[in-house]
């Protein structure tokens, strides 16, 4: 136990300095190059080889091959060793033919992402800035498949580490651009030195990130030797495992297109209009802020537990399994959903903090935080579900995530969209977000009447409880500190950048003791643990 909380401490640490430096790239960014259609012609070509990547190797590597090594370092003579070798080589081939195909295919990618509404010159810079950000996809996958052979050998805090080399090398670069424009930048204004700087400078975080984990890989115990034997190698079932995770990714990112194209043409309207900048940037921003405390808290649990929780079912041993299911869930729900009504109240604010400077306005940086709010109400459920999907994963079924999967997708589309062409325009992308909310939210319901009826350790009933007692402590704590922030603003009147930053960080105290002390009087346990883990240290 001492080593989980460790490793999940050490985590923790890691991805929360991460995603602070991942916020400093953001404002940087933001400040760089605003939240207009030059920014979205940056935002959708750096998004495109996460897409990519995700939807041919990313979701198979995560979610089948951490139990496909646990169960052959467990069941091999060689300690998986063979087993690893070929993964990694056939791996490796894929995302070079990928990278090849999609650099030979960017200008057609790009008219996929975006919305038709861009001009020739708009679709001409993102294609350029896709060109040099296509590469991250063999970097992001050599990142990803070395980080989980280093989980399944129980080394998880270097990879948490990695990201914030990359995150430093974009702050530099963004620093670079922002000296060179002197200006708000757009597809007509900026050249060809300016777009080759922040595409190069981009990708070359990435691959950094991927570098420096060779070393640690190394001193791990394992030693990478090319094997081109696949035939017979057990990477048969793998195969048919990731399958399902494919069309899982695939789902997701066909939701994603749509959500692109929305986006961007919501934006080209906003520019016409003369209405605030508010496009796909915005959103990818909001949904950012929507998973920091997802990163910080649920990713760092479970990454941490999944290889336990492949152990157990490998070895039969479901009850425990289902107590482990039932506690990272409780901490779950203790941690995440204050963390939700907070940046559901503070959204705005904390958006005009991060994002309203430089390139962008005061305005555009609110309109960020409104739609930040919006993807807060779906925090709890998003967490939540993704808890529950591990249980399918450590278990080695993939068929159930994707036909759960599938009927997310289009609850959320369903919602977002169609609300979208009803609401007035400084909405529409908000809108969206509260799609994806309700659907999250719908889909995590469904999923929890599955889960627990496979094990009896997950009682619906506990879990209300628990689930009742936090979301009556956090919205009480969301209504008192509320009420302190009016109380600010009523005294002080219009609040300068300054004086928000004040106002943001008060109420957070203000929300954060009236919860401990909610959650401490309604004997919430894993707040009371937390609060003597704190003390202790």
């Amino acid at each position: 136990m001492s080593s989980f909380v460790g490793n999940t401490s050490g985590m923790a640490l890691g991805t929360l300095t991460s995603r602070l430096t991942g916020i400093i790239r953001d404002i940087a960014l933001i400040a760089a190059i605003g939240t207009s259609v030059f920014s979205d012609t940056y935002s959708v070509a750096n998004s495109i080889p996460n897409i990519i990547y995700i939807l041919i190797a990313g979701g198979a590597i995560n979610a089948v091959f951490i139990p496909a090594l646990v169960r052959h370092m467990q069941d091999d003579s060689d300690g998986g060793k063979q087993f690893t070798d070929r993964l990694l080589t056939l791996i490796g081939l894929v995302l070079i033919g990928i990278v090849a195909l999609s650099i030979l295919t960017a200008s057609f990618i790009i008219k996929m992402y975006a919305t038709s509404s861009w001009t020739a010159t708009d679709h001409r810079v993102a294609t350029v800035f896709a060109l040099w950000c296509l590469p991250q996809i063999f970097f992001y996958g050599i990142y990803t498949v070395v980080s989980q052979v280093l989980n399944s050998r129980d080394v998880f805090i270097v990879p948490m580490f990695a990201p914030i080399i990359n995150n430093v090398v974009v702050i530099a670069t963004a620093v670079v651009f922002m000296w060179e424009t002197q200006a708000a930048p757009t597809t007509a204004s900026v050249t060809s030195s300016q777009l080759t700087l922040l595409g190069a400078g981009t990708t070359a975080g990435v691959v950094v990130q991927a570098a420096i984990l060779i070393p640690t890989m190394v001193r791990s115990g394992y030693s990478y030797k090319p094997r081109f034997d696949f035939r017979n190698s057990g990477l048969g079932q793998v195969r048919t495992l990731a399958s399902w995770t494919i069309g899982f990714v695939l789902v997701n990112q066909i939701s994603f297109l749509i959500i692109s194209n929305l986006t961007t043409y919501a934006n080209v309207v906003a520019a016409q209009t003369g209405q605030v900048a508010t496009g796909f940037t915005s959103y990818q921003k909001a949904q950012l802020m929507m998973m920091l405390p997802h990163s910080i808290i649920t990713v760092s649990l479970i990454t941490s537990l999944l290889p336990r929780l492949s152990r157990q079912s490998h070895d039969g041993d479901l009850d425990t399994f289902g107590n482990e299911m039932l506690s990272s869930v409780r901490l779950v729900i203790a941690l995440i959903v204050p963390c939700a009504l907070f940046l559901f109240i503070a959204g705005p604010r904390l958006g005009f903090i991060l994002y309203g400077h430089g390139a962008s306005s005061q305005s555009q940086g609110l309109s960020v935080g409104l739609v930040a709010s919006m993807f807060a109400l779906g925090l709890p459920a998003f967490s939540i579900f993704y808890v529950l999907l591990r249980s399918y994963y450590a278990q080695e079924n993939t068929r159930t995530p994707f036909l759960i999967n599938l009927g997310f997708n289009i609850l959320h589309i369903g919602i977002g969209a169609t609300a979208f062409h009803f609401v007035n325009q400084d909405l529409k992308v908000a809108v969206l977000a509260l799609g994806y909310s309700l659907a999250y939210t719908i889909t995590a319901f469904v999923t929890w009447g599955r889960v627990s009826a496979r094990f009896g350790a997950l009682s619906s009933r506990v879990i209300m409880r628990h689930l009742v007692q936090v979301l009556l402590a956090s919205c009480i704590a969301a209504i008192v500190s509320t009420l302190s922030h009016l109380a600010f603003k009523l005294a002080l009147g219009s609040l300068s950048f300054g004086l928000t930053i004040i106002d943001v960080l008060a109420t957070a105290a203000v929300f954060l003791g009236v919860y401990i002390l909610l959650a401490r009087a309604m004997h919430v346990r894993e707040v009371l643990d937390l609060s003597k883990l704190i003390k202790r240290t």
